[in-house]
């Protein structure tokens, strides 16, 4: 609704927390510290503390969808050196380093301007002189941050200014996935860079979250490690490794999706065999995850042909012999009785469903790739769960099965 669209605080949020981890990646490796340690809204925005919780690098992070460029009068500018001043631990002389990141650019001239991390275009007092200038007026967004600087000393301001870097015209909340490709990509082949990106992404607002509950209840309030990052994207990065097939758990169907698989073959199969609506509908489910990884596999490369096909004949050969086992207890047994070849046909099924003596990769142990991949089988007419579904196909039997 117009008038309260809370877009750009949520994206502001999220870029912070993003950025958070983007920060604690290449500060640790820049480092060669894996004890350094991120806390969120507890000094800063973003802190990087030692394993101890001394701040390190303090971060103020500004998203803007305008491009409006960072003054001596802007309130990005006045709000951040409020927060850092009334903050003892990061006003202290012998305080962090201090970061402004903003994603608009920087007035040329101005005070931010002499404050980059290039320190050939560093200019402490001059920075001072103009800060000094521009705090004597302003709006009234800005009169906090301007008192309190002029409340503290000059040698406090220098002190200040000597540990601030400003940052302009970084990348946005989007661009941040480049930004951290080009980090994992030592770590994954280029062709999974993405997925791997997203399950990070996943698991790291996931952290981001405990970490602010935490905030609440723990001294100090919650952090992580670049440790404990290094060890969750090892984690991951095992699942993308050279012979391993990626699953894509999140992966789910609407209802038109699994009503219209409800058309397939294989349905009418475990149809003779009296499954419930329940487990049909689980197996239509099987069927195309099965499917879709199968196929997305193929694609990628990570999978091949003649891998495909000597696994079908792994299930192929397994399901015949249990079937042939069932056939042989119905013959010695001299069931005839349809309902009962039925839940034999039934059991089965269980039986192969449960199984994974045959995977499609050795350590590939995902249950639901060797039943869809069966209900795929079973598709083409050749195997099934009945004891009679030879003949129920070729119509002998189609009356009495329903």
């Amino acid at each position: 609704m117009a008038g309260f669209d809370a877009s750009a605080s949520a994206l502001g949020f999220l870029y912070q927390v993003r950025w958070a981890m983007y920060e604690l990646l290449i500060s640790s490796r820049r480092a060669s510290d894996q004890s350094v340690r991120m806390t969120l809204e507890v000094f800063d925005d973003v802190t990087l503390t030692d394993a101890a919780g001394h701040p390190l690098s303090a971060i103020q992070l500004k998203q803007h969808v305008s491009q409006t460029s960072l003054t001596d009068k802007s309130v990005d500018l006045w709000k951040t050196i409020r927060v850092w001043l009334q903050t003892p631990s990061l006003a202290a002389v012998d305080g962090p380093m201090l970061t402004l990141v903003t994603t608009a650019p920087v007035q040329a001239g101005s005070a931010a301007s002499l404050l980059g991390i290039n320190d050939a275009e560093r200019n402490i007092a001059k920075a001072l002189s103009l800060l000094d200038t521009a705090s004597g007026t302003g709006s009234v967004a800005t009169q906090p941050g301007r008192e309190a600087w002029t409340k503290v000393s000059p040698s406090v301001r220098a002190s200040l200014l000597s540990r601030i870097r400003v940052l302009g015209e970084q990348a946005s909340v989007a661009e941040l996935d480049l930004l951290l490709d080009a980090e994992l990509a030592p770590f994954v082949p280029s062709k999974h860079v993405a997925e791997y990106r997203s399950r990070l992404w996943g698991w790291w607002d996931s952290r981001a979250v405990s970490i602010l509950l935490q905030n609440r209840t723990v001294v100090g309030g919650g952090s992580v490690s670049a440790a404990e990052l290094y060890e969750r994207m090892q984690t991951i990065r095992d699942d993308f490794r050279v012979d391993a097939l990626v699953v894509d758990f999140t992966l789910d169907f609407d209802d038109e999706k699994v009503a219209a698989g409800h058309d397939e073959h294989f349905v009418d199969q475990l149809r003779w065999v009296k499954v419930g609506t329940g487990t049909l509908r689980n197996a239509v489910v099987d069927y195309l995850r099965a499917y879709a990884h199968t196929t997305k596999w193929v694609q990628n490369g990570d999978l091949f042909d003649d891998e495909l096909e000597r696994y079908q004949t792994a299930l192929k050969d397994e399901w015949s012999r249990r079937f042939y086992e069932m056939i042989e207890d119905l013959e010695t047994d001299g069931v005839i009785d349809l309902d009962v070849r039925a839940v034999r046909g039934r059991e089965l099924f269980r039986t192969l469903s449960e199984s994974v003596q045959v995977t499609i990769r050795p350590e590939f142990n995902v249950a639901f790739h060797a039943r869809g991949t069966r209900h795929n089988i079973a598709n083409d007419g050749e195997y099934g769960w009945h004891p009679d579904f030879e003949r129920i196909l070729a119509g002998v039997l189609v009356g009495a099965a329903e």
